[in-house]
């Protein structure tokens, strides 16, 4: 955490260790995409990635009165949405302690994974204003959070122009989600291109962070071998 406030890499055994953490937790939110479709092919009746919402595949009943099962497997979708914002703060913290994310995207990411777990234990079936309002979190202050991520000066070239793009893109959906303006391709659509900009941006974000500690490793290394000699 120091090593963000003052803007600084880290270096040692901790830092090897928190990197490692927070790769795997960046890439652990492709699990999204896997069971959110496993749980949409079980689905009863037609089920649309572009007119319906993601967290309809969390909810237990559906159907004109409420009655339908949609899917046996839709504890499967909330569990899904709850650990990839889980996944989210593990990543923020990670990435803060290790010095590749500031304290301004750390903060952000990890208010967006709180109020996406939120979307994810408690569904719109239980309560809808509580899940919607987790879900509008996790998508604006989680696109805001991927901007300022891919601001950071260790990030190279490509990846900040693709996380800081894949931000955008994710910020200008979510506000369109919100307003309910689809532009003809379907509502769901708009959500998912908020949703998947972001969990692509986690992952480029967790693979350029792991090239950076490895790099620093290894200059460290480097400067090691230099002293002894």
């Amino acid at each position: 955490m120091r090593a963000a406030i003052r803007g600084k890499t880290a270096t040692g055994p901790d830092a090897s260790w928190w990197s490692r953490v927070g790769f795997w937790a960046g890439v652990s939110v492709i699990q999204l995409v896997v069971l959110e479709f496993v749980v949409s092919a079980t689905w009863r009746g037609l089920y649309s990635y572009r007119t319906n919402f993601v967290s309809e595949l969390g909810v237990a009943f559906c159907g004109p009165a409420g009655n339908w099962p949609c899917s046996k497997l839709y504890v499967l979708m909330n569990f899904s949405i709850a650990l990839f914002n889980a996944a989210l703060v593990v990543a923020a913290l990670a990435w803060m302690i290790t010095g590749v994310l500031d304290v301004r995207g750390g903060v952000l990411l990890s208010v967006a994974g709180l109020g996406g777990i939120v979307a994810g234990t408690v569904n719109q079936g239980l309560n809808y204003q509580i899940h919607s309002f987790g879900a509008m979190v996790v998508l604006i202050v989680g696109s805001l959070g991927i901007i300022v991520a891919g601001g950071h000066r260790t990030l190279d070239r490509t990846s900040k122009i693709t996380v800081t793009a894949l931000g955008g893109i994710a910020l200008a959906a979510a506000l369109f989600f919100i307003s309910g303006h689809h532009f003809g391709i379907g509502i769901g659509a708009v959500e998912r291109i908020a949703v998947y900009s972001i969990l692509v941006a986690t992952v480029v974000l967790a693979f350029a962070h792991r090239n950076t500690a490895r790099r620093v490793a290894a200059r460290a290394g480097a400067t090691n071998d230099d002293r002894r000699r």
